[in-house]
């Protein structure tokens, strides 16, 4: 099976979200790769975060040399640059963007980068403003998938079937799974990654 370690690889002492969770994914040989979240400050820097707010800080009504004193949040372009050739699924958590500061990250790394959001629109505007990563939506099987036309898709895994999977797979459009729980229940198809909290 695929894993793709979701917010890194994180324990008792490594937070998810942070550089130390995602060099522990990289060095751990069962990890393809990892997922984390992207959101836009005040100034308009990206950050990793989770949640819209951190501690009592709405992260867009801030500007990144706050956050960065009282936090200590990562940048994106720290994460991308990590030496790694693992998939790294970036998840834009914001639907407002700098658009063209972001494609100009993205586009600059060489690194092995899958972009995805639950905004429709945020992939539709990256795609349609030349990103030139692999693009992918969240829970797009709650839409039609005859219309679907990115690189990859995002199904929560317990909404997921394997008639389902097979059929993007024949389109070329690679599939990860997310809400695994790591139990029997859970689909085990080949070729699919599975986005999980942690490898047992």
């Amino acid at each position: 099976m695929k894993f793709i370690a979701h917010r890194g690889l994180k324990n008792k002492t490594i937070k998810e979200n942070t550089l130390e969770a995602f060099s522990n994914a990289i060095q751990n040989e069962h990890v393809d790769g990892f997922e984390f979240d992207v959101r836009v400050t005040k100034d308009n820097h990206f950050v990793v975060h989770h949640n819209a707010f951190i501690g009592a800080d709405l992260i867009k009504s801030k500007n990144y040399k706050y956050l960065k004193n009282k936090y200590h949040l990562p940048l994106l372009n720290e994460v991308l640059s990590l030496p790694t050739n693992k998939i790294m699924l970036v998840e834009i958590k914001d639907s407002n963007l700098p658009y063209d500061a972001l494609i100009k990250i993205l586009n600059a790394s060489k690194k092995n980068i899958y972009v995805m959001s639950f905004h429709n629109k945020v992939i539709e505007n990256l795609k349609k403003k030349g990103l030139k990563k692999k693009l992918g939506i969240l829970n797009y099987v709650l839409n039609s998938e005859e219309d679907y036309s990115y690189d990859f898709i995002c199904l929560l895994n317990n909404l997921a079937t394997e008639s389902l999977v097979r059929k993007y797979q024949k389109r070329k459009i690679e599939v990860f799974l997310y809400g695994v729980i790591n139990e029997e229940k859970d689909l085990k198809i080949d070729d699919v990654f599975y986005i999980v909290d942690e490898i047992k």
